[in-house]
């Protein structure tokens, strides 16, 4: 009975650690935030020449041979962010483990529409959402290009995403991949709330598309953007220089450029998550909490456009909990490994 009690009591303390255990992780995870929006290209042959690019070359050299970085894109074209996230937690308890994956996938087109004053105007459209979840021998799909879910709150979010991937929306982005005068979300605001008014009614109806915008507004929107595109120090880089445009993370990771040739650029991203962990004693049982891990990425460049062609993201994440009083102890340990892949 004393070990029952004192199983179930390590698990209350685990759950309560949860939602601190997350903020700690997110504040390691620039990496994984911008691996998550990390985009690829699809460029078909186009002239070289075409009035309708602001600039030449989207990786160049000036004459320090120093390499800078500026979008080059073409009116027309389309350039598409293809995003496969492979997520694996693996749960360890008393010897025994649990498993659980889940595959996300999150198409997003870009299609210019207009230059002028060094910037270009993008059309937005988000392409849908497939999730696939395996754990115990089983498999669940969620695809907004398939059934509709029959749990009511999975069907909800299925609307959802089904009725905004019809909407489009704008933005400018400048040669250094800064966003502005974003418009057009209204529009998914109001598509979102018509799919839903068959199921909920009046304030519930209102509180849960407040919800959704406090998710997906014009600022979230713009500092995932933002953050999500690659960036060249203003004073250029030399093949092997380490950077990192976040000060407040230079001890965390940095972008390494690899090699430049006549078709694309590699960048090397490497990311630390600096090891943490944490002690507690209640009611005469010692809690202990320990995080460890690692972050390692290659983005490959489209050298005319400077726009990302592919890349592959891995972070792995060890997380140890465990309890003990006397010569009892408990101990779960939970890993998290992470794959991201752009096309």
């Amino acid at each position: 009975m004393r070990k029952i009690i004192f199983a179930y009591s390590l698990l209350l303390f685990l759950t309560a650690c949860k939602n601190e255990e997350k903020s700690k992780l997110i504040d390691n995870s620039n990496i994984k935030n911008t691996q998550k929006n990390k985009n690829q290209t699809q460029i078909s042959t186009s002239d070289k020449n075409s009035s309708s690019k602001i600039i030449e070359a989207g990786i160049y050299q000036d004459k320090d041979s120093l390499y800078h970085l500026k979008y080059n894109l073409e009116v027309g074209k389309t350039y598409s962010f293809n995003s496969k996230e492979i997520n694996k937690q693996t749960i360890t308890f008393r010897g025994k483990s649990q498993s659980m994956t889940q595959e996300t996938y999150d198409p997003i087109n870009f299609k210019v529409t207009d230059t002028k004053d060094n910037k270009y105007t993008l059309e937005v459209k988000m392409g849908g959402k497939k999730i696939i979840t395996k754990a115990e021998g089983k498999e669940f799909t969620f695809d907004t290009h398939g059934k509709q879910p029959t749990d009511p709150n999975q069907a909800r979010m299925w609307k959802i995403y089904k009725a905004i991937s019809e909407v489009s929306f704008t933005v400018d982005m400048d040669v250094y991949g800064n966003l502005s005068n974003i418009k057009g979300l209204d529009a998914i605001y109001t598509k979102a709330k018509n799919s839903l008014s068959g199921d909920l009614k009046g304030k519930q109806l209102d509180d849960f598309i407040l919800a959704f915008k406090k998710g997906f507004n014009a600022e979230t929107f713009k500092t995932q953007f933002e953050n999500s595109m690659m960036k060249f120090p203003t004073k250029g880089l030399k093949i092997g220089e380490k950077w990192n445009n976040d000060p407040s993370r230079k001890n965390q990771g940095y972008n390494q450029l690899i090699q430049v040739n006549d078709q694309s650029a590699e960048v090397k991203v490497q990311g630390i998550i600096p090891s943490k962990s944490d002690s507690k004693v209640i009611d005469g049982v010692t809690y202990k909490i320990s995080v460890k891990g690692s972050q390692n990425g290659k983005i490959i460049m489209n050298k005319n456009s400077g726009w990302i062609s592919n890349a592959s993201f891995n972070i792995t994440v060890t997380e140890t909990k465990s309890a003990k009083k006397g010569n009892e102890s408990e101990q779960v340990i939970q890993k998290t490994e992470n794959n991201t892949y752009i096309n």
